[in-house]
């Protein structure tokens, strides 16, 4: 019957993200209550707490709640992965993405997406453009692989932009 009340509860929070957060954020309370252990609400709860809110040690808090009830469930592994890349703990989560290859069943175009961000933000710009074009093989529609070209050229820019920083650090330290 818990469960029964916490899905419903979830849903509606779920329905109200991000546009009622007030409401998001009682729906999930509800949720959690009669569920303590309601994965998909302690996921939904970290994602607003880190995106909406900026509590970042919170939101990491609810996805490591969600992974150590259900280290397998991949809404979970990306809960606590965006956490790790808002607190910029890049090698944290490089290590993590590779526990997620060998033991969370996440689609292959999820997992290199991540991927492919991760190097980014890591400054690993040619490794990163890889990713990137594997991921449009792996698109599911034309829109999809529109935006990862987007996202490709955007990577190809902040390369260009980040050569040029360093050619000028370059220079004025001679």
């Amino acid at each position: 019957m818990s469960t029964t009340l916490s899905n419903t509860y979830f849903l509606k929070a779920y329905d109200s993200y991000p546009f009622e957060l007030a409401e998001v954020e009682e729906q999930l309370d509800y949720a959690l209550a009669y569920d303590p252990k309601h994965v998909a609400s302690l996921c939904l709860k970290s994602r607003y707490y880190l995106y909406d809110l900026n509590w970042r040690a919170e939101a990491r808090d609810l996805a490591e709640q969600a992974m150590s009830i259900d280290p397998r469930n991949p809404c979970a592994a990306a809960s606590l992965l965006n956490c790790m890349l808002e607190q910029e703990s890049y090698d944290e989560a490089l290590r993590f993405l590779a526990f997620i290859e060998r033991k969370v069943p996440m689609d292959t175009f999820t997992k290199y997406a991540y991927m492919a961000y991760l190097m980014e933000l890591k400054l690993n710009f040619k490794i990163s453009l890889n990713y990137y074009k594997v991921l449009t093989l792996y698109a599911k529609s034309p829109e999809q692989k529109d935006r990862i070209e987007g996202f490709i050229k955007l990577v190809k820019d902040k390369e260009k932009s980040h050569r040029k920083l360093r050619r000028s650090r370059s220079k004025r330290s001679k």
